[in-house]
Order: C-alpha cells, then structure tokens, then sequence
C-alpha cells in the first residue's frame, strides 16, 4: 500500500520524491485518520462513507458514535479487527478523543485522533 503523504494541514506533499508518499503501517494509518475525519453525505460519489458527526456528537448519543466510528475504521482497506478501543466524548465542545488499535495487513496500528 502507497499513498500520497499529508503534512501537518492535512494537504499532499509534492516535490520530495518518494519522501511525498507513505507506505505499508503509515499509509494505512493515514487513511483510517483521514476517512475518521470525513462526514456522511459529504462526498457527492461516496454518501455512505465517513462518520456520521452532524447526528451522533451530542448528549445521550456516544454509543451510537462509538459504533459508527468503529464501523469505518473496520471499512478501512486493511483493517482487520479493532484490537482494543477507546473515545471520550466532550458534547459542550462538540469534540470526540478516539484511541484505537487497529490490527492490519501490515501488523499492529495505532491511531489517535480529535476530532
């Protein structure tokens, strides 16, 4: 697995060469933080991807979060299982903290991400 490297904007590297894409464990990483990050209904030829944010980061809904986050990650291309799994959820914020290790292809990932 190739893929285009993101710098710290979240926008594709150019001009480095082969240093302008990752591989393996960090390109796999990057996409489960890059489809996490993506919301449902957004993307004109892809409706169903992407976490539900608009309908789920809020009070009484951390469950229903929970299990839409986890089903992306598992809808990841080389995601195997989830190996263990946590988030925290601040609904005053909107912001959810997910900690997540993800068994793949390549072997053991480990993701963190605030969205």
């Amino acid at each position: 697995m190739k893929t285009r490297a993101l710098d710290a904007n979240f926008d594709w590297q150019f001009g480095r060469g082969l240093q302008s894409y990752v591989t393996e464990k960090n390109a796999l990483k990057q996409n489960i933080s890059t489809r996490l990050k993506s919301w449902r209904n957004d993307c004109f030829f892809a409706m169903d991807d992407g976490v539900d944010w608009q309908n789920f980061l809020d009070i009484g809904k951390k469950r229903f979060l929970d299990i839409d986050i986890k089903r992306v990650i598992l809808q990841t291309e080389g995601v195997l299982r989830i190996s263990s799994y946590t988030s925290t959820l601040d609904t005053a914020e909107r912001r959810v903290t997910i900690t997540a290790t993800v068994s793949t292809i390549f072997g053991l990932v480990t993701v963190t991400e605030g969205i």
